[in-house]
């Protein structure tokens, strides 16, 4: 249960990050364009694990590929055959510019979820045996 909580506490800190780049640091380019897209497959995954206890090396794995699906829907401009109007939220959430630098970050940040998820919560349920 603890491990649960030190896995949500994660999650809403990188929401509120999130959140911060969306609305007050949306000028910084970096920020908005390239650092969410890292942030938010870590987001996911600690989201995830809050909720249930899957292994790391296939959760990093599925939540990469889940953003890499998210991306291939972009390329195909699936928010404009679907009519989303702009500026909805699921507009937003699918968004609508593919970039192969997006799914760079998303590695990046499914890479990071694992090693932080492995080096800091494994070894301390390892040291307990």
């Amino acid at each position: 249960m603890k491990r649960r909580l030190s896995y949500l506490l994660i999650a809403v800190l990188i929401f509120v990050c999130e959140v911060l780049i969306a609305t007050k640091l949306s000028s910084l380019k970096f920020l908005r364009e390239n650092f969410g897209d890292f942030l938010v497959v870590i987001l996911i995954y600690f989201a995830v694990k809050t909720v249930c206890d899957f292994r790391a090396l296939p959760l990093a794995i599925s939540v990469f590929l889940f953003a890499c699906a998210v991306e291939i829907s972009q390329y195909f401009h699936l928010a404009d055959a679907l009519g989303l109007r702009r500026g909805s939220i699921l507009r937003i959430l699918l968004g609508t510019t593919f970039s192969f630098y997006d799914i760079a970050m998303y590695l990046a940040g499914s890479i990071t979820a694992y090693f932080i998820d492995s080096l800091c919560f494994r070894k301390r349920s390892a040291a307990k045996v």
